[in-house]
């Protein structure tokens, strides 16, 4: 009988606070339902599910957008290699035929004095 008076008192005791703490619980699950459910018509994992979708569907758009300027970017980098070596050779094509211009302006110095004067005048030495 005493061991039941014990243990009858310790439930008693125990069952209040539990009571109180399981009320509270039972409050912050109901207000945790609430925010979830809201006033929405959709299941909140199906909607999550679906703007997951539109999420990874716009991110592999975008990657593939990055690819495609990658693409271009290398391109593009190669034409100005293209262009630079172009470039390059019409400057030694000019030099020499600078060169060419100006050694014959030497070898006809003495028929053509003029020449002479409009080759330093426009292009100097």
């Amino acid at each position: 009988m005493t061991t039941l008076g014990i243990v009858l008192g310790t439930l008693i005791t125990a069952w209040f606070p539990l009571r109180k703490k399981l009320s509270v619980i039972g409050k912050d699950a109901q207000e945790a339902r609430e925010q979830v459910k809201n006033s929405h018509d959709t299941n909140l994992r199906e909607e999550g599910d679906e703007r997951h979708k539109a999420t990874m569907a716009a991110i592999r758009e975008v990657a593939r957008d990055v690819r495609g300027l990658r693409d271009d970017h290398h391109e593009t980098r190669r034409d100005i290699g293209f262009l630079r070596a172009e470039d390059r050779a019409g400057r030694r094509e000019a030099q020499a035929l600078r060169k060419d211009f100006l050694e014959h302006v030497a070898e006809t110095e003495d028929l053509m004095p003029t020449l002479r004067a409009m080759a330093n005048k426009y292009l100097g030495d």
